[in-house]
């Protein structure tokens, strides 16, 4: 499974199995971004919240997913971008999934350090439009070894959760309004946590 180059690859390893302790049991090991997962504040933000303390009402909500897989793997998605794409929709209090078609390259080593991402004033417009979480189909909003993170600084500064690694199946929901929930685990002051994403269409 990729993961973003450096975090801990994950294992899992029977700890106990039915024919020689009476019961299947794995042991898991994992950095708490592994797969499909939610950023907190707190990822970034010395003062910022864990995930254990995001509302869930804040990880449930309708969703608009954005078609940038036009743009050149590796490149920015800046704010004339997402205003193309949007193309006035009210977008307040809403979830923007951005497909890239970077997951579409799941498993190639070198889009693991070279994925479309997310601009610092591609990030700064989605807060002035008040959304309430900003998803993505790669590894991660920030540009590759970006060490300021100004995409996640800006993002969970202003409380807006971020959803990391979505399934390439996102591109079948572009165009059409979604109901979108994104769960992570309930780790006490974690910074993150994997969570499982549905979406469910909204007639």
């Amino acid at each position: 499974m990729p993961v973003y180059p450096g975090d801990p690859s994950p294992s899992f390893e029977p700890a106990a199995t039915i024919a020689a302790n009476g019961v299947n049991l794995t042991r898991m090991i994992l950095g708490s971004h592994t797969g499909t997962h939610v950023d907190a504040p707190i990822h970034f933000i010395p003062d910022g919240i864990g995930v254990d303390s995001v509302p869930v009402p804040s990880l449930i909500g309708e969703a608009v997913v954005l078609d940038l897989s036009a743009k050149p793997i590796g490149s920015g998605i800046s704010f004339a971008d997402i205003d193309e794409k949007l193309e006035n929709q009210n977008i307040q209090n809403k979830f923007v999934l951005c497909y890239t078609g970077s997951s579409d390259q799941w498993g190639n080593p070198e889009t693991n350090s070279n994925y479309t991402y997310l601009t610092a004033e591609g990030a700064q417009y989605l807060i002035s439009r008040k959304i309430r979480a900003f998803g993505i189909d790669f590894l991660s909003v920030e540009k590759f070894h970006e060490r300021s993170a100004p995409a996640h600084k800006t993002l969970l500064g202003a409380g807006v959760f971020i959803i990391e690694s979505l399934s390439k199946d996102l591109k079948q929901f572009i165009g059409k309004r979604i109901l979108f929930i994104s769960l992570p685990l309930k780790l006490k002051s974690g910074d993150g946590a994997p969570c499982r994403a549905i979406a469910v269409p909204i007639e």
